[in-house]
């Protein structure tokens, strides 16, 4: 069922088909997807809820009943519900998840049911794709029948914000997210997962999801900063957490991506140096010192802790 997203999620592709691939579907009631890319971790959410209500042989082309409604994005069980989706004909809201929606969903799980529940949470907008979502959606032209318009140009999923995906909706709903009935489970898609509710976050399992496997990070940014790399004064270790704050605010990168910037920095810094020995001993205990900050986030950590954990890191 992931056959088409092996090549450039291959880490994550191996880690959700294990979760539908057996008959027992041992999905989690609570996902987190976060990255630069809102295509993507739709369609993974769609394919986990494929895997987890496939009836038939669980491959990409599988056209048992569920997989027929999950496709044209029409399953009875499998919800979208962003502010412009899943809401009732009284709902007037027009910019954010509303309570009205968390009370709907509350109701919906009263009812038992003989499916698995997805209910996938995304911020969305009916435009036209700008021409980098435009490539986005073409990486997954094979799942376009998952988008929930029939002018599925004009739809376009965003990652929840704190603006779309309100504290007081969030925590309306943490009851249900902690302790759903039997087959339930809800996705959360976000470029950012500081982006949502710490209350979510501490309840569910989270992943990044990167744009591509082989996806360049952009370094540049922290030439100056680590000019004097390895060399950096432990004085220094403020400036440089506050550095990658503000970096992270005002270019809207997650700490997660500024963590593989680093890394890969220091793997090109690696390659320069690759005859000295003491060099390359703290480049490599470094990268794999951050990939541990890089787990401090997936474990609900705010953003500052992070950052002073990687100031340390570079500067110890």
């Amino acid at each position: 069922m992931f056959e088409n997203f092996d090549e450039k999620y291959s880490s994550v592709t191996k880690l959700f088909k294990a979760m539908v691939e057996k008959n027992d579907n041992k999905v989690p009631n609570s996902l987190i997807f976060y990255g630069p890319d809102v295509f993507a971790q739709y369609n993974f959410a769609m394919l986990l809820a494929r895997g987890a209500n496939c009836t038939g042989d669980k491959t990409q082309n599988c056209d048992c009943q569920n997989c027929r409604w999950i496709k044209a994005n029409e399953h009875p069980e499998v919800m979208t519900v962003s502010k412009i989706n899943s809401k009732s004909e009284h709902d007037t809201t027009k910019t954010v998840i509303s309570i009205n929606q968390m009370n709907m969903i509350k109701d919906k799980l009263v009812i038992s049911s003989d499916y698995h529940r997805f209910f996938i949470f995304c911020d969305a907008e009916e435009r036209p794709f700008t021409k980098d979502e435009e490539a986005k959606y073409k990486n997954f032209a094979f799942l376009e029948q998952n988008f929930p318009k029939a002018e599925k140009e004009n739809w376009v999923p965003l990652g929840l914000t704190k603006k779309s995906f309100t504290d007081l909706a969030a925590n309306s709903l943490l009851k249900s997210i902690e302790e759903p009935p039997e087959n339930v489970t809800f996705i959360f898609l976000s470029e950012n997962a500081a982006n949502i509710i710490s209350t979510v976050v501490s309840r569910s399992q989270v992943f990044y999801i990167p744009g591509n496997s082989k996806q360049v990070f952009e370094y540049d940014f922290l030439t100056e900063i680590l000019k004097n790399y390895p060399k950096i004064d432990v004085k220094m270790a403020v400036s440089l957490s506050d550095f990658l704050l503000k970096y992270s605010e005002e270019n809207n990168k997650s700490m997660s991506e500024i963590i593989f910037s680093i890394q890969t920095y220091l793997k090109e810094l690696l390659k320069q140096n690759s005859g000295n020995i003491l060099l390359k001993k703290k480049i490599l205990s470094d990268i794999e010192n951050l990939q541990k900050a890089n787990l401090m986030l997936k474990n609900s950590f705010k953003d500052i802790v992070a950052a002073d954990e990687i100031a340390y890191i570079l500067t110890k």
